[in-house]
């Protein structure tokens, strides 16, 4: 077999050229601290890290919508317990009248109601982040959803039955296939405006002269037994964006653990084992120092070195 004068040049250059790149390799993940820079490193892990990597980035959009879910959940629940303050304050100077009740302390209290009437109306529109809570799928429009209707005097639900269905409200992912609101239901919205509306009627009782057969007292007493079931349903509401704020902490707790395990799982695959690459590193270093030495003594025989 012909063995040319390169030949031993080109082996030497190749089996440097390749420890060369192991050294780089090495160096690149001491350097980095991530085991695969490219595919070809190790596919399936890559693949792996890819999807561990998208399913990560969704649970980081999950817990800001679970986020924003909460916020939503605990500014509604305390509109709702303000509007539930203001109707228990009614119905205790809804309590104090009796027959001896003056004149003049029926309008005291009428004028009391009127003020706490004009604070529901401002709690019921209250806005969050530009948009009101209690309009159910509505919430981004620019009209309010409670307004004093100036013909009839009562306040109505601007966004009615035949725009919105009893469940209709804007719904947010907070898993794969979970959604749910942190808003109230159009349904529970209305109540609202019913329970405003019954406060407005007790204003009334109080201001105006009674219908003939009947005393201000009773027709006072009377409104009061309907306000004590609005305020059933108004605990029903809380009660439900109480729920809804727990199943949303629930929901972060779960987002939390799932982030930690696909960071750890991302790690196990991706991360470089230190002491691993550096033996590694050295290994290559000698290697290389060695193939240049032994070539360089190689490369200063001849064949006449062989010949004497």
């Amino acid at each position: 077999m012909r063995v040319t004068f390169n030949t031993f040049p080109d082996t030497l250059l190749g089996r440097l050229q390749a420890l060369g790149g192991e050294q780089n390799k090495a160096l690149t993940q001491l350097s980095t601290g991530q085991r695969i820079a490219a595919p070809s490193d190790d596919a399936p892990a890559m693949q792996r890290v890819l999807s561990l990597r998208t399913e990560k980035k969704q649970n980081q959009q999950y817990y800001r919508n679970s986020i924003d879910g909460h916020e939503v959940s605990k500014v509604t629940f305390s509109s709702l317990d303000q509007i539930k303050d203001l109707l228990v304050r009614t119905s205790e100077l809804a309590a104090n009248v009796n027959g001896a009740t003056s004149e003049q302390e029926f309008k005291a209290k009428a004028s009391e109601i009127d003020q706490l009437i004009k604070q529901g109306l401002n709690v019921a529109n209250t806005k969050l982040r530009g948009s009101y809570l209690l309009a159910g799928d509505r919430s981004g429009e620019s009209t309010p959803p409670f307004v004093l209707n100036n013909t009839t005097g009562n306040i109505d639900y601007s966004y009615t039955v035949a725009q919105q269905a009893d469940d209709a409200n804007p719904q947010m992912h907070v898993g794969e296939d979970t959604t749910l609101s942190a808003f109230t239901t159009p349904k529970e919205n209305r109540e609202v405006a019913d329970l405003l509306n019954k406060m407005i009627e007790m204003r009334k009782a109080m201001s105006d002269t009674p219908s003939a057969g009947t005393t201000k007292a009773s027709a006072v007493i009377n409104l009061r037994d309907d306000l004590a079931n609005q305020e059933d349903t108004i605990l029903s509401a809380m009660s439900r964006a109480g729920t809804i704020q727990y199943r949303l902490e629930t929901v972060q707790k779960d987002l939390e653990l799932r982030y930690e395990s696909s960071e750890k799982l991302i790690s196990t695959d991706a991360d470089v084992d230190f002491a691993e690459a550096t033996v590694r590193l050295n290994r290559a270093q000698m290697a290389y120092q060695a193939a240049i030495q032994s070539g360089a003594r190689i490369q200063n025989n001849s064949l006449l070195d062989y010949l004497r």
